[in-house]
This record gives C-alpha cells, sequence and structure tokens, in this order.
C-alpha cells in the first residue's frame, strides 16, 4: 500500500517540510544560546555553534602551549627566574591558568560569542608581547607565539582578520624593538646594533605577513571544503528523508532481513498488513510473521544464477486469527561490492484478488452447469409429464387392482419428486426477474417463520427464534426471491438438526448501509472442505435434497448485490450471515464466498 496518487507537487512539499524538519531538530539539538545584537552586528553569517567549538579549541591550545612552553623555558634560561619576589615559571603558570577559567566562564555563559573571540585574541597578543619583552626582546623564543595568534586569526575571521592579527603583532613587535633599542627592556643587555634591529623588524614583519597569507588562504580552502561538505551533508539528509518518506508512504509492505532471515527493517504499510508493530517484529525470524513456506523459498533460490525476485503467494494468520492471502516479491540486499547483506522483502495483499480468482472459477463451473441443467430438465420433463400423466389415468379405471395401484402410486409419487427435481433446475438455470424495490425486510422474515413454523419441516423438537432490531429495516431486494432465499436457509438449518434444536433467525441494520440477516442452528455442523462445497450445485449433504438450494441461494444474493458469509465447525452449529444492500450496487462490490476470505471457522 490502493490509495490517491499525490501530485509531484504535494510529494515535494512533503520531501521540503521533511527536511526543514530534520534543520528545525538539528538547530534545536546544536544551539547554544539565542544570537544577541552584538553578535549579529559582528558576524551575521557565522554559526554560533562553530564559534563555540572554536573559543573552546582556542582556550584548550593556548592553555596547552603556554604551560609547556614556559615550563620547558624556565630550566634552560630562557625565562627569568624571578619576577620580583616570585618565581616566573610559577607566576605565568597561575596567570595562564586564571585566564583559561575565565575563558572558560565567559564560554560556558553562551552569550556574546564574537567578543569572547576578540577578547581572547587581544589578550594572546598582549601576553605574548609581554613574555617576548620579558625574554631577550627581539632575541626571544616566543616570538613564535605571534605567529600562533596570526594562524588563529585567520582560521576564526578570514584573510582580513589574519591580516588584521598581522598587523597589530608588527606594531606590538616594532614597539618591542624600539623599546630595545632606546634601553627601556629589562635585562641590562647591550643594545643590537639599529642595523640587526631593523633587519630582525623586517623578517618578523614579513613571516608574519605570509603567514597571515597563508593561513587566511588555508581558512579559505578548509571553509570551501566544509561548504561542499555541508552541502553534500544536507543533499543526503534530503535524500534519507526522501527515502524515509517514499517507504513510510508507499502501500506495499516492505521488510528487510538479514542474511538468517531475521527482520532489521519494516515499514508502516508491513505493519497495517500483518497487524503487528516493528518493535514487535525486529529481531524475529521473518518465518514467524510470514510463515515457513516463504523462508523456504528463500533458501531453495540461488540469487547469484537467477537475477529476478522470488516471487511466492502465501497464506498467513494475523495475530486476530484472519488469514490473508500475500503476494511476496524478494531480491537480495547488497552493498557497493555486490555482497549479500540479507534480503528486501516486498508484499502485497491478494486477498481480494484470490477471492474474485475464486468467485470467477465458480461463476464459470455455475455456468456450465446452468447451461446444462437447462437443456437437459427440458429434456426430462417433457416425457416425465407424459409417464405422470398415464400413471393417473391407469390408476382410475376400475379394473386396475389394488397391487397396480400400488406400483403406479409409487410412479406418480417419484414422479412428482423428480419434477421437483427438474423446477429447481429450471429456477437454479433461468434468467431471474431483475425488479427490485425497497422491502420491509421484518415483515419478509415474520411471513417466512410463520409459514415455516405450520411446515412439515418443522417437528415437535424443533424451535423457531425470531429477533429483530428496532424500528424499520428496509432493503433493496425482489421480495419473491428474497423469501425463497430464506426459506431454503431455513430449511437447510432444520435437515442439519435432525434430533431436534433452535433456529434462531436475527435480523438488523449493517454498517455498510443496508441490513444483515442471521440463521443460527444447533445442528451437525460442516467440516473445512464441506463449506468450500456449500454453495455448488449437486452438494447436498442431505438424503432428501437435490443439492440445488443453496446454489439458488447464492444466486440470488450475488444479483441482489450482496454476499454470504458462513462460520461452522463439525458438531458444533452452523452460522449464515447474509448481507443485503439498501441501495443499488453491483456483485462486485460486496464479494462472494470463498473458503479462507469468506468462510471463517468458529472458534
Amino acid at each position: 500500500m490502493m490509495q490517491r496518487h499525490p501530485s509531484s507537487s504535494s510529494s515535494g512539499c512533503d520531501s521540503r517540510q521533511v527536511v526543514a524538519k530534520t534543520a528545525e531538530t538539528e538547530e534545536r539539538l546544536f544551539r547554544v544560546g539565542e544570537p544577541t545584537f552584538l553578535d549579529r552586528i559582528l558576524r551575521p553569517d557565522e554559526s554560533l555553534r562553530q564559534l563555540r567549538a572554536q573559543l573552546l579549541w582556542i582556550a584548550a591550545s593556548r592553555a596547552v602551549v603556554l604551560l609547556l612552553g614556559i615550563n620547558l623555558a624556565s630550566p634552560l634560561g630562557i625565562l627569568p627566574s624571578h619576577i620580583g619576589s616570585f618565581p616566573a615559571a610559577a607566576l605565568w603558570s597561575i596567570l595562564t591558568v586564571t585566564l583559561t577559567c575565565l575563558y572558560l566562564a565567559l564560554w560556558w555563559s553562551g552569550r556574546f560569542l564574537r567578543a569572547q573571540l576578540y577578547l581572547q585574541i587581544a589578550g594572546d597578543l598582549m601576553l605574548t608581547t609581554i613574555l617576548v619583552a620579558q625574554t631577550h626582546g627581539v632575541a626571544s623564543t616566543f616570538v613564535s607565539f605571534y605567529l600562533l595568534v596570526i594562524i588563529t586569526c585567520s582560521m576564526t575571521l578570514g584573510r582580513n582578520g589574519g591580516m588584521g592579527g598581522a598587523a597589530l603583532s608588527t606594531i606590538l613587535y616594532t614597539g618591542i624593538v624600539s623599546a630595545e633599542h632606546t634601553g627601556l627592556l629589562p635585562g641590562g643587555a647591550a643594545r643590537p646594533e639599529p642595523s640587526r634591529l631593523a633587519f630582525q623588524l623586517g623578517i618578523h614583519t614579513l613571516g608574519f605577513f605570509g603567514v597571515a597569507f597563508l593561513g587566511a588562504h588555508l581558512s579559505q580552502r578548509i571553509q570551501a571544503v566544509q561548504k561542499e561538505l555541508d552541502e553534500r551533508t544536507d543533499s543526503l539528509n534530503r535524500l534519507r528523508g526522501l527515502n524515509a518518506l517514499v517507504v513510510r508512504s508507499i502501500r506495499s509492505g516492505l521488510a528487510t532481513t538479514d542474511l538468517q532471515g531475521r527482520i532489521v527493517s519494516y515499514n508502516t504499510a508491513a505493519e497495517e498488513l500483518t497487524q503487528r508493530g516493528f518493535t514487535q517484529v525486529l529481531g524475529q525470524p521473518i518465518s514467524e510473521v510470514m510463515g515457513d513456506g516463504l523462508w523456504l523459498q528463500v533458501l531453495k533460490t540461488d540469487f547469484t544464477q537467477d537475477t529476478r525476485p522470488l516471487r511466492h503467494e502465501d497464506w498467513i494468520t494475523l495475530p486476530n486469527g484472519c488469514r490473508r492471502f500475500l503476494g511476496f516479491s524478494v531480491s537480495p540486499l547488497q552493498d557497493e561490492q555486490r555482497q549479500r547483506l540479507g534480503y528486501i522483502v516486498s508484499f502485497q495483499d491478494l486477498t481480494e484478488i484470490k477471492r474474485l480468482e475464486e468467485e470467477v472459477r465458480i461463476k464459470e463451473r455455475m455456468a456450465a452447469i446452468g447451461h446444462m441443467a437447462a437443456g437437459i430438465a427440458h429434456e426430462i420433463r417433457n416425457p416425465l409429464t407424459s409417464m405422470r400423466g398415464s400413471a393417473e389415468i391407469l390408476r382410475s379405471h376400475a379394473s386396475t387392482s389394488e397391487s397396480d395401484k400400488r406400483l403406479l402410486d409409487i410412479l406418480m409419487r417419484e414422479s412428482d419428486r423428480l419434477n421437483r427435481f427438474v423446477e429447481d433446475f429450471l429456477s437454479f438455470a433461468r434468467p431471474r426477474d431483475s425488479a427490485r424495490e425497497l422491502v420491509d425486510l421484518k415483515s419478509l422474515l415474520q411471513d417466512s417463520v410463520a409459514l415455516l413454523e405450520n411446515s412439515p419441516e418443522v417437528r415437535a423438537q424443533h424451535s423457531v427464534v425470531l429477533k429483530t432490531s428496532p424500528g424499520e429495516i428496509r432493503v433493496l431486494a425482489n421480495a419473491g426471491q428474497l423469501r425463497q432465499v430464506f426459506w431454503n436457509l431455513a430449511r437447510n438449518a432444520l435437515h442439519a438438526m435432525p434430533g431436534g434444536g433452535s433456529l434462531t433467525v436475527v435480523a438488523g441494520p449493517d454498517r455498510d448501509e443496508g441490513a444483515v440477516v442471521e440463521f443460527e442452528d444447533e445442528g451437525i455442523g460442516m467440516t473445512a472442505e464441506e463449506k468450500e462445497r456449500l454453495f455448488q450445485p449437486f452438494q447436498s449433504g442431505f438424503a432428501r435434497g437435490t443439492g440445488l438450494g443453496l446454489s439458488i441461494v447464492y444466486q440470488i444474493v450475488r444479483d441482489h448485490g450482496g454476499r454470504i458469509e458462513v462460520e461452522s465447525e463439525k458438531g458444533k452449529g452452523t452460522r449464515v450471515l447474509l448481507y443485503l444492500p439498501s441501495r443499488p450496487c453491483k456483485a462486485a462490490d460486496f464479494g462472494e464466498v470463498s473458503e479462507d476470505a469468506i468462510c471463517t471457522a468458529r472458534g
């Protein structure tokens, strides 16, 4: 699963809704705080989630680099041993940890993320400048920390940010060079030559801007790759959403299994067709849900030799005890290397098709028998009438002896029985009056029950009970034909109770516009095989029957656009339900009798 075919526009709309919903869910999961006014002014197109991750990465990297660099530089004499009365390494370590905790506290708040980034960059530039000034100025090993700050600017702020970081680093480094030239830096070392200072300044300036340019280029490449990755991820999510929508929307059942036949996926239609939820069947062998026949066919099939899907049809039993006829198509589930991972099983409900096939089969059989019956009946009736008339004339003669009269009585009685058989044949085979009108079902049933109670069919040990719902019950029918249906069903029920019993007739409105009439007896019941042949001609289970009464019932009900359901179990009686329409309809609208789709064994 069938249903109206949706238009392409609505399908596109549904897929967009799925993708939008997915994006909204992801946004809720990763949102770190509503963007502030300052965030919108400074960088409205920046992803807050990505920026928050970058801030955390910068804070962690700074702490590791500073602590490692300071504690390595102190034993080597690069860093002064004391600043005032405090050990220099301890003082710088405390400062690093304090700043890191402050930055993490601001990061945890999730607000003013862009401002936090600028604050950290400015702080890093000042720390680097102080550290360089404390460690031999122009010749300091920590001048390379400027490069780390510039790389951070390029990666987080792009080309303009990288160039800005390089310019600020150059200005601060120029200040250190000037201070060293004028002797303002601590340490008391001899002043370097101006040419050497100019050379150092030029080299570092080129290095700063070179790193900024390379960092910006690398940042652009990373952003381009990230954009392409995001687009592909978005496309994949859209495809997954569309795929999920398609699988959920198709009306055919769809299941996948592993190589051992255990169910790993199950769509909505599969749940409806089998009346089992996904959680109920997950991990269960498919043979427990679909029957052993399907899995046996899968095991027998060599999918490497036969590329066509495996076709299989079988009845399955639903949890409520009903049966459903399903058509299966099985294909191997393969990966990109064509390695088999499991099986894809699609299936549809073919119960209605099976019922129609059974209906066509019965119709063809009955049509052939009907044509033959009409011809035979006419050929038998003419000589039969002559024989019966001749027997009456002979019996009326005074010269006929008593023994001859007894023989003639037998002849006339058997002629009458044969004539009734021929009448049933003709009634079964000839076209019926199609004139119908709205008739009072209660009145018809009351007349039929009254006639039945006063007939020889009802013996002392029999009882007939009629129950009808309040209000008027009207159906579109031919009154005479309905009387024949009621009479035949009632007689059949009484014959099924040779030792006596109660026949209950119940009538009421049907939920599908019309009426339902129930005939329930306490008779001998039927086996499944007997139910299958119930409405076929010449299948009477009683000695006095012609085997055509229920076939006539079947034809009349079918011509009225109704249907018959039979519930019976051997030794436990039979229940026959007649569904009659109150409006014009086709016979196919209601369906007819087949063993599994209609006749359901009681219990």
